[in-house]
């Protein structure tokens, strides 16, 4: 054993090129897209266009509660149209921050989500 020599690398140079791949890998997995939703947070346009699709794969039955139909992490508050009674993380509430309600009477801002998903009232 005496007669082999070899290159060994320290315990650092190993932790620092460790260290720096797992950057590079962090920085690639957000240029592609991965790390894009912090906290798995849905906005409001994904929200609606998930909501519905839901509401559409259901039939767009009028019978279906808008805030029924759960959006996964989808928490935004209502922003606008303060006269609307919207749940957290539903169809409705995303319609409503979408700008897809035009009416304060909750019935008729109702029917204007329907259609804006594609659905008759």
């Amino acid at each position: 054993m005496k007669g082999m020599k070899g290159i060994s690398l320290p315990i650092e140079m190993i932790v620092v090129i460790a260290i720096a791949v797992l950057v590079l890998v962090v920085i690639a997995a957000f240029f592609v897209g991965g790390a894009g939703k912090i906290g798995g947070a849905t906005g409001d346009a994904e929200a609606f266009a998930d909501g519905c699709n839901q509401l559409s794969l259901q039939g767009c039955s009028p019978t279906i509660d808008l805030d029924a139909i759960s959006i996964t992490g989808y928490s935004e508050p209502q922003k606008k149209l303060t006269g609307l009674t919207t749940r957290t993380g539903g169809l409705f509430r995303a319609c409503v921050n979408m700008g897809r309600v035009y009416s304060i009477v909750q019935t008729d801002a109702i029917t204007q989500c329907r259609r804006a998903c594609g659905c008759p009232a």
